[in-house]
């Protein structure tokens, strides 16, 4: 796994899950960024945590040595709100839910911590969808999950379904516009154009089909975080 992957860096929060290796279904934590919040949690080896200094403080004391192993766990002060995975992978779709201090649940910031969630969970092949819903009269909700990219697909019960799809490639296009070009110049030398641009536009669009088929997507694996 890669330890750059967490937190994951927003322009005013980190965002970091309480458990990196099962991100869904368990809760993440989202700190403010103050430049001094970031905390490192010594663990003296007998699971007792030997004391809780900044990364600075640490360093400067040297107080790691070979006989005392110790293991740290980077954590962050400034909690200002928590979110969560729901109905993790059903057919493709991850369920999120955002709470934010009402001190920093705003538009601008939920769009921030919305489209950053949306951009990191894409990096797994098997996540097609992501999903939220808000109350209808939220109105500073509604608009943070459209400027992020989401679109709304139904209202329900007065609760309004937002979800934005991952992109897919599109081989197909660009293959059968080819196909049409060269099966053009090969109706041309045939002496038959009709027959030349069919043969061309379906061999282009068999192409193009089986390309968008074998495109990798982003590598991923079950609930871990690609390495």
């Amino acid at each position: 796994m890669s330890e750059a992957m967490f937190p994951i860096e927003t322009m005013h929060f980190y965002i970091q899950p309480a458990n990196e290796m099962k991100l869904w279904g368990e809760d993440w934590t989202i700190s403010l960024k103050t430049g001094k919040n970031k905390v490192r949690e010594r663990d003296s080896g007998d699971g007792k945590l030997a004391g809780t200094e900044t990364a600075d403080q640490q360093e400067s004391a040297g107080k790691e040595t070979a006989d005392n192993a110790e293991t740290d766990v980077t954590t962050y002060e400034n909690a200002v709100g928590r979110l969560r995975f729901e109905h993790a992978l059903y057919h493709g779709e991850l369920e999120l839910s955002l709470e934010l201090d009402p001190t920093y649940d705003t538009s601008g910031y939920n769009a921030e911590i919305y489209f950053a969630m949306a951009r990191f969970v894409f990096r797994f092949k098997d996540v097609k969808e992501i999903s939220t819903v808000c109350r209808h009269e939220d109105d500073h909700h509604v608009r943070a999950l459209e400027k992020a990219g989401y679109v709304r697909r139904e209202t329900k019960d007065g609760r309004d379904h937002y979800s934005m799809k991952k992109q897919q490639t599109g081989w197909t296009g660009l293959y059968l516009i080819i196909g049409m070009c060269a099966g053009f110049i090969i109706g041309i030398l045939i002496g038959n154009l009709k027959i030349g641009t069919l043969a061309g536009v379906l061999i282009g669009a068999i192409i193009g089909y089986l390309m968008d088929k074998q495109a990798p997507k982003n590598p991923a694996s079950d609930n871990r975080p690609p390495a």
